[in-house]
Formats: structure tokens, C-alpha cells, sequence
């Protein structure tokens, strides 16, 4: 009974009991009084801390993160990004006028500008994954049309869309937008690709999301920490009873394709 937490079974509260002949002997009798305490004050303990309210200064731990998350992006796009924007300007009108340099001179500068725009590639998808979690009151669909619209105008990529409206639990829709969030960051540090195409529809009682782009692909045989980074994808997805579909064939591109089924509530 005591290994089951049933602490307030009839054989510990007879045990209490002056009345109560002993059990085994007196001694063993104590001792193990004295662990039925414990272990009551423990669960009491952890009971009593799991009801606390989780907020520091009238602030939940995930608002503080959101806060933080807001600070790095902003400081990021406000120096480091914008400082590379720079560089890359001053770099590619250097490049113009280099023509009477010597050869190995001009291809260190274009390396260098090469080696810019991959860093500003990767600092725009920084700051896709900084972005909130949260829809902040839009629909899903407003939400991920609009974080595709900015996309667009950021980098040089041919976006094709047609996301569907329809209605899932709050934490569902929290989760798909953070989905394609992770995905497009990965598309924009890994695939180098120049099309890319999103679908989300709902069909019959699930929602299906696919995300379909041209580049450079990766071996599904090969487990790499970095192959795409669809590793937390797919732990949301099972952690809503979905499944992921990946097929990816290296330099003709990846296709996903997730099923969810939405389910009623929240």
C-alpha cells in the first residue's frame, strides 16, 4: 500500500493507534511510522508546490521567454543585420569596379560577399524562429499568410500558397504556425532552394499540411543533427496524434506532408 502512495489506507491509521498490537516488532513498528511520514510530508509537499502559481513578478515563465525572444530578435535586426545589409552594399559595389584588379583579388571579394549573403540568409532565419509562438489573435490562416508574405519580400525565393480556412482547438493552431515557422527557417539555412510551396487543407476530420521545395535535398539514410531539423517537428506532431510523411532525394529537392486529426475542444 505504502509503495502505491495509498497513505491514508485503514492498516497506517490502525498503526497509529495505541490500541493496535504490534506488527512485526516494536522497532521495525517505528521505523516504519517514520518513513509513512515522510513519505505523507513529501506528497503533501509536491501537491502543494504544483498548485503554486507559476509566475514571478505577476509573470508567467513563458511570458519572460517571449519578452527575451523579442529583446534578441530586435537587437539582432537592429545591429548585426543591419550591419550586414551594409557590408553586403559596400561589397557588391566594390565588386563593380574591380575589374583592372588581379584575378585572385576579385575572387577573394566575391567570396566574401558570397560568404555575407549566406550570413544574412541565415540571420533572417534566426529571427523567423525568434518570432512569437503565438498568433496574437489572427486566425491561422492570417497568421501564416502574413509570415509568408514577409518572407517574400525578404528574400528571393518563389513562394506558391493556398492555406485553407477552417476551425481546430487554440493549441493546435499554435502548434501548426510554430510548424511552419521551424520549416521555412530550415528551407531558408539548408535547402537553397528557389520554389517552395505550401498547402494546408482540411481533409475530412484532419488537417494536412505539405511543404514542397526544389533544392539541394539530403540522404533520409543519414542521421544528421542538422538534416533538415525535423526532429521537434516531429515530436509535435506525435504529440497530437499525427503522422509525417518526408521523402527527400538529394539535388531534386523534400516533400512533407503532415496529417493531424482535429479534434473537438481543447
Amino acid at each position: 500500500m505504502m509503495s502505491q502512495g495509498h497513505y491514508s489506507a485503514s492498516i497506517f491509521l490502525n498503526m497509529y493507534s495505541l490500541d493496535t498490537p504490534i506488527q512485526i516488532n516494536k522497532e521495525i513498528d517505528k521505523q516504519f511510522l517514520k518513513l509513512h511520514e515522510k513519505l505523507m510530508f513529501m506528497a503533501d509537499e509536491a501537491l502543494r508546490q504544483s498548485k503554486e502559481s507559476k509566475t514571478i513578478d505577476n509573470e508567467t515563465k513563458e511570458d519572460i521567454l517571449e519578452k527575451e525572444r523579442h529583446r534578441i530578435a530586435r537587437e539582432l535586426h537592429d545591429s548585426v543585420s543591419q550591419q550586414l545589409f551594409a557590408a553586403s552594399m559596400m561589397l557588391s559595389a566594390a565588386n563593380q569596379q574591380v575589374d583592372n584588379c588581379p584575378e585572385p583579388v576579385i575572387n577573394q571579394l566575391k567570396l566574401v560577399e558570397k560568404t555575407i549573403n549566406a550570413s544574412q540568409t541565415e540571420m533572417r532565419a534566426l529571427l523567423l524562429h525568434l518570432r512569437p509562438v503565438q498568433l496574437d489573435g489572427k486566425s491561422l490562416k492570417q497568421g501564416i499568410e502574413q509570415l509568408l508574405k514577409e518572407l517574400s519580400t525578404k528574400i528571393d525565393i518563389l513562394l506558391t500558397y493556398d492555406i485553407e480556412s477552417f476551425t481546430m482547438p487554440a493549441i493546435m493552431e499554435d502548434h501548426f504556425f510554430r510548424i511552419i515557422q521551424e520549416l521555412l527557417s530550415n528551407v531558408l539555412r539548408h535547402a537553397k532552394a528557389k520554389e517552395l510551396e505550401i498547402y494546408l487543407r482540411k481533409d475530412g476530420e484532419s488537417a494536412q499540411l505539405k511543404v514542397i521545395d526544389d533544392g539541394i535535398g539530403f540522404d533520409m539514410n543519414q542521421k544528421k543533427s542538422g538534416s533538415y531539423g525535423l526532429r521537434n517537428i516531429k515530436e509535435r506532431i506525435d504529440g497530437m496524434g499525427g503522422d509525417v510523411k518526408i521523402v527527400s532525394l538529394e539535388q531534386l529537392g523534400t516533400r512533407i506532408e503532415i496529417n493531424v486529426p482535429i479534434v473537438s475542444g481543447e
